[in-house]
């Protein structure tokens, strides 16, 4: 039997937990190594997954074998859904960036959720909406922007989400590379390397411990429009 949604409310009081409790009952605990491979392009796609602990990094190549980075998925995010609902094989390659702990939900259990609670459904929908969104801006800032703008535009998003205040400015606590950067702007570690000596030569950002610290918010963001 097909449960009935009674208005937005309904739809909108369930929430991650409600989501987590089905990847842990309907679906089977695996844990894994960093830099494992989880899938590749041409795998079937059997299962959809939830991040329990760790993160992962979703890409793909260019046919010059450039790595893009799509998203990178840390504690209590759904990915691997795509092909599930479009029912085709993987186009990307999932890895784990930490050692990963995860739930991995069959395609017809699934199913079976989402006949069980159409309200999965709504919040898969929603879900998928808000990345395509995400895709969409990161899309323009890679036909729009200067190489400067696109590593500003990096660095502004970090800051926001793994931000920490401190005497020096907004440190980003989130260990990132210049090539990962790179990767997910689509240009070179050493067109990425140059923006940051840059942008410590205006005193915009330092760094500490391999970490960066970015001194003038309000500034960076104004680099991130060029």
């Amino acid at each position: 039997m097909v449960a009935r949604v009674e208005g937005n409310q309904s739809i909108l009081s369930l929430s991650l937990m409600s989501v987590e409790h089905e990847f842990r009952v309907r679906g089977q605990l695996r844990t894994f190594k960093r830099h494992a491979l989880l899938y590749s392009p041409g795998d079937q796609a059997t299962h959809l997954f939830l991040v329990s602990a760790g993160e992962v990094k979703v890409s793909r190549y260019t046919t010059e074998g450039r790595e893009l980075t799509l998203e990178h998925f840390g504690p209590g995010a759904i990915f691997g859904e795509t092909e599930i609902l479009l029912e085709t094989v993987r186009e990307s390659q999932a890895v784990a960036r930490a050692d990963l702990t995860m739930y991995a939900m069959e395609r017809e259990a699934f199913r079976q959720m989402i006949e069980t609670d159409c309200r999965f459904g709504f919040w898969l929908t929603r879900l998928m909406g808000e990345r395509q969104a995400r895709l969409e801006n990161r899309l323009e800032t890679l036909l729009f922007k200067s190489a400067n703008g696109k590593v500003a535009q990096v660095l502004l998003d970090l800051a926001l989400e793994h931000g920490n205040r401190t005497d020096e400015g907004t440190l980003i606590d989130y260990p990132i590379t210049h090539q990962e950067i790179g990767n997910l702007i689509a240009t070179t570690r050493e067109t990425v390397s140059y923006a940051f000596m840059e942008f410590r030569q205006l005193g915009l950002i330092s760094t500490r411990q391999r970490k960066t610290i970015v001194r003038d918010l309000e500034r960076l963001g104004e680099m991130a429009l060029t």
